[in-house]
């Protein structure tokens, strides 16, 4: 079994109804085990910044599994709650990517896993360090790394629950 851990973004409609509604999509996947959930986190956007604020989360499952499988039920999933691919990092009703695999690595045309942009994004890593705060990746604890990349007043804790 592989410990897999899932990022959601959404900046597009209800985005919390949203996230609670695709997490009980996810947890109808055959072979996915929901084990941990983080916080929810209001970001500036990444990559396209001229559009509206981002809900983030991570959240942390176990899968049996091809993690290539995995992807393209991300991506159905995705499809469900409307979301379209027309601006490359633009808005979304729903963003779901696979992050980190502890020991996994796949490196397709599909899937790059490790995800290319995880560890210099924080709209990632606090929600993951909130989930696993003795996450480490390339010898640097990701306590360490959100520091080195500084600005974490950006990204603003939500207090509702989901």
């Amino acid at each position: 079994m592989k410990e897999l851990y899932i990022s959601f973004g959404s900046n597009v409609g209800d985005s919390i109804s949203i996230f609670r509604d695709a997490v009980n999509v996810l947890s109808k996947v055959s072979g996915l085990y929901i084990q941990k959930k983080s916080s929810l986190y209001e970001t500036e956007p990444w990559g396209k910044i001229d559009q509206n604020k981002f809900l983030n989360a991570v959240i942390k499952v176990t899968y049996e599994g091809n993690v290539e499988h995995l992807l393209l039920e991300l991506l159905k999933i995705e499809k469900l709650f409307g979301r379209k691919r027309i601006i490359h990092w633009g808005p979304r009703t729903l963003d779901l990517d696979l992050l980190y695999g502890e020991n996994v690595v796949c490196q397709t045309a599909l899937l790059q896993l490790p995800h290319p942009y995880f560890w210099d994004r924080l709209f990632v890593l606090i929600p993951l360090a909130e989930i696993t705060p003795s996450f480490s990746y390339r010898n640097q604890l990701i306590m360490d790394r959100i520091n080195e990349l500084g600005n974490v007043g950006v990204i603003k804790k939500e207090g509702c629950v989901w």
